[in-house]
């Protein structure tokens, strides 16, 4: 038990860092949960708001709330949402530098439309490719609705086009996105990759440690790369790991919700074929690169890819 301790106390003191004050500023963030709310008219829901300010800390912080279309649904000042008239509008929060929207469905019966679910088999295709995709249209109570026509609807026909029957088909390289609507409600969104894009990041450096240069994830040729920039820079200590996450301030939960994709050691250009670790993953899916101490564990940095 002793020697455990000991090794525990070292980890943690390797990863302690020392100037948390000359970190430099982060943008702020407000993220409203659920994604998107379906009420039947006269309900009532209360988004919850999180906020980090610019050191990546959440805070608390007066919040405005606004709708597109009052006729629809009314927000109080705390942000309770009442459902006035069927049809779809957005909410929108907003604190200091910082917002986020959700999409809101009314519907007056079980017979209407509340959510649609739409789902592919892969989202990363080469020119050429094809998809069937699938659309789940329910009622409020998640249950199926039949006999509706849906329709479907591409950002960049030049990129990604959907038939009629929700077949998408690959015709040039990029990014586009896929969404799907019927009697006017709006599913959720598929982002599509074709050929070759890419996203790229610059590291902020966190918690007082050192980390600088980019982050560049490519799909090309049906492989996911993840390259860092020859002046790529970073701490180091005992066993400092590049992740892929959606969350870039809880170390716990980067480990436990992120994807690991290598421990590192020295500085400069670095090269990672993800799709060797893992084919599953997409270049949509993770919004940073994270620079981890693993066994504290402590971020050390994080690159948003954008």
């Amino acid at each position: 038990m002793k020697s455990l301790a000991i090794g525990c106390s070292l980890a943690l003191a390797s990863c302690i860092g020392t100037d948390v004050l000359d970190d430099p500023l982060v943008p702020e963030k407000l993220t409203l949960a659920p994604e998107s709310l379906a009420l039947m008219v006269g309900q009532q829901a209360k988004p919850t708001a999180s906020y980090l300010n610019e050191y990546g800390v959440p805070a608390d912080v007066p919040i405005s709330w606004s709708v597109t279309f009052a006729a629809v649904a009314s927000v109080t000042a705390d942000g309770t949402v009442t459902a006035l008239a069927p049809g779809q509008t957005v909410l929108t929060a907003r604190a200091n530098n910082a917002r986020d929207s959700i999409r809101i469905t009314v519907v007056g019966d079980l017979t209407s439309v509340a959510q649609i679910e739409i789902a592919a088999p892969r989202t990363a295709l080469n020119p050429g490719e094809s998809v069937s995709l699938t659309a789940a249209v329910k009622n409020i109570n998640g249950q199926s609705l039949s006999g509706k026509t849906v329709t479907w609807l591409s950002s960049n026909q030049n990129v990604i086009t959907v038939s009629a029957s929700g077949v998408a088909t690959a015709v040039a390289a990029g990014m586009a996105t896929v969404t799907a609507t019927a009697d006017g409600v709006q599913s959720n969104a598929l982002v599509f990759t074709s050929g070759s894009a890419a996203r790229t990041g610059t590291f902020v450096r966190s918690g007082g440690y050192e980390a600088s240069g980019t982050a560049t994830l490519t799909f090309e040729n049906s492989v996911l790369t993840l390259t860092l920039s020859s002046d790529f820079k970073t701490s180091f200590a005992l066993g400092t790991y590049i992740y892929l996450a959606n969350n870039n301030t809880s170390a716990s939960a980067i480990r436990t919700n992120g994807f690991e994709v290598m421990q590192i050691t020295k500085n400069g250009a670095h090269t990672f074929n993800i799709t060797n670790i893992n084919s599953n993953v997409k270049l949509e899916d993770y919004k940073y690169v994270i620079v981890l101490c693993k066994p504290a564990p402590a971020v050390f940095g994080y690159a948003e890819m954008k």
